[in-house]
């Protein structure tokens, strides 16, 4: 008794002297650990049009992956994501992670929902094409994206699996378009904006299911919604009307990047990444 007593008074007479110094000399926050980083998914975890592409998978010097390397608590060790990447497609990726891993970014689902085939029908309609297989186009993806979140929530199990230790962040996707301005002779053009909009809501929607579904089963997974960074920064449609697009808009110049986010669309990818994991 006497000795679990003199070792209590000594604990608190430690701690005394602790908070003594402490205000003397304020203690120094612990450093954060350096993240070791694998980036998977598709063209824009690969960061198609944030650069010059440097292989087939179309990644850059310039999309999230990279601009996160250069944060000074991030080291990425693979950026395993290709363009063209499906949900399936990942599974392949996933020999680049191991158990050192400790932060996994991921953005795939697009190209099971079709979204190229969306937005190369809408383009012709935006010109004045017929609209009807842009509409098709969108209500397929909107139908289908509910079919994704069992193939993504196994994917983000996988990755667990693979990477024990890992914080995994899915990210979901921006709108493409901004509206037009709120004027009677744009109606029919705000519509389609809206329609080609909404089918990134439901891929969204879907991605947000499957991160909530791991997330229960115990899986440390976060899910980082871009649509609010990339507000204002859509691709217009209307001629003549300022706008400052993070998207490439030149298919003839920039075939690599068109309609893909830019450096700057990069930038708010990461940021919104780095919110996710605390640093």
């Amino acid at each position: 008794m006497k000795r679990r007593l003199l070792a209590a008074l000594a604990a608190v007479a430690l701690g005394a002297g602790m908070l003594v110094a402490g205000a003397a000399a304020p203690a120094t926050a612990s450093p954060l650990m350096v993240a070791k980083h694998v980036a998977l998914g598709d063209s824009i975890a690969a960061g198609q049009g944030g650069g010059a592409p440097l292989d087939a998978c179309a990644r850059t010097d310039g999309g999230y992956a990279a601009q996160l390397d250069e944060e000074p608590k991030f080291n990425l060790l693979r950026n395993a994501a290709c363009s063209g990447a499906t949900i399936a497609d990942t599974l392949s990726q996933l020999s680049q992670l191991n158990r050192g891993t400790t932060v996994v970014t991921l953005t795939v689902g697009a190209n099971d929902l079709g979204l190229d085939q969306v937005y190369a029908a809408c383009s012709i309609a935006a010109a004045g094409g017929d609209a009807a297989p842009c509409l098709a186009a969108i209500q397929g993806a909107v139908s289908s994206a509910p079919g994704i979140v069992a193939p993504l929530t196994s994917l983000i199990g996988a990755i667990a699996e693979r990477a024990p230790d890992a914080t995994i962040v899915v990210t979901g996707y921006p709108y493409l378009l901004e509206s037009p301005p709120d004027l009677p002779q744009f109606a029919q053009l705000a519509a389609l904006v809206a329609a080609v909009n909404g089918a990134t809501d439901a891929l969204n929607a879907a991605i947000q299911a499957a991160v909530a579904t791991a997330a229960a089963g115990g899986v440390d997974v976060r899910y980082a919604d871009v649509v609010d960074a990339f507000a204002g920064h859509g691709v217009q449609l209307v001629p003549g009307v300022p706008s400052d697009p993070w998207f490439g808009v030149d298919p003839v110049g920039d075939p690599a990047g068109y309609l893909h986010p830019t450096y700057e669309g990069y930038a708010a990818y990461t940021d919104v990444i780095l919110a996710q994991v605390g640093r």
